[in-house]
């Protein structure tokens, strides 16, 4: 886990984007004067709106009934979960003393590997879900993907495994993705598969649960990697339930069965530099 003095020292303002320092009740910005509480050792730098509220609401109740285990980070089921996780921590090969950021680190399940041998910090929506992630090793934060609370160009990986369904416009959230990434670090990134035919009858029968998903297809992932300044690298589509996963170049043809049927779509991007 970085040390807290580390973790503030590459924070910074949702309002005018100043260094932070730290006081008794929290983290202050000298320059315009905003205040961020820290809890149990997490600074919370959240902004509010309707998504995020529902967002946060659906998490922390994920956390409540779940606890701290696999299936409280699964949109579909832990299977998938596992799948998606071992052949992303595989295309991340064995990084070693990188700053890496993990965007949604829900309970630390999915990047727990990575902490004992790199500087991790986790961001989630949900404090329960930080304070589980923080417990194995994550320094975490509890904020969201729309504006991250980091200095641009800090670090070597960022991860965002299936985060940017929960918005629905993603261009931002990619934006952010790319500032905080240093040149010629990488960025792997997954999402529910937006083209899935079986989203369209998931949609209408389990409203409760896929009415707030945002729709991204491969296509549309790589378009917005490239829009944030991104080199595309490899695009992975993953299929449930027999659990294949296909990978091509990051500008090969995205075929009908990758586009219709893949479950999940992974990207790898790089940023130039």
């Amino acid at each position: 886990m970085m040390n807290f003095g580390d973790l503030v020292a590459i924070l910074r303002c949702l309002d005018c984007s100043g260094a932070l320092g730290a006081r008794e009740s929290g983290l202050i910005c000298p320059r315009c004067g905003r205040a961020y509480p820290v809890v149990e050792g997490i600074p919370v730098m959240l902004e509010a709106d309707a998504e995020v509220e529902v967002w946060q609401g659906y998490f922390r109740r994920r956390a409540v009934t779940l606890g701290d285990s696999e299936s409280a980070n699964s949109y579909f089921n832990l299977r998938s979960f596992r799948i998606v996780r071992d052949n992303l921590l595989k295309l991340l090969g064995r990084p070693e003393g990188l700053p890496i950021l993990d965007i949604g680190c829900g309970t630390g399940h999915f990047s727990r590997p990575l902490a004992e041998t790199n500087r991790l910090v986790g961001v989630d929506i949900s404090f329960e879900m930080a304070a589980f992630a923080r417990k194995k090793g994550l320094s975490a934060v509890q904020s969201t993907g729309k504006k991250l609370p980091f200095a641009p160009d800090t670090f070597a990986l960022v991860i965002a495994n299936n985060v940017i369904q929960s918005f629905r416009e993603g261009g931002p959230f990619m934006a952010e993705a790319a500032r905080v990434l240093r040149p010629g670090g990488r960025l792997i990134l997954s999402a529910t598969n937006g083209r899935n035919l079986a989203m369209a009858v998931l949609r209408r029968f389990e409203r409760s649960k896929y009415e707030h998903l945002g729709a991204y297809s491969a296509a549309e992932l790589r378009r917005l990697l490239r829009q944030a300044g991104l080199n595309v690298l490899s695009l992975l589509f993953f299929y449930f339930p027999q659990g294949t996963v296909a990978k091509i170049p990051g500008h090969g043809r995205i075929g009908f069965l990758g586009d219709r049927f893949a479950s999940t779509v992974a990207v790898e991007a790089a940023k130039p530099g």
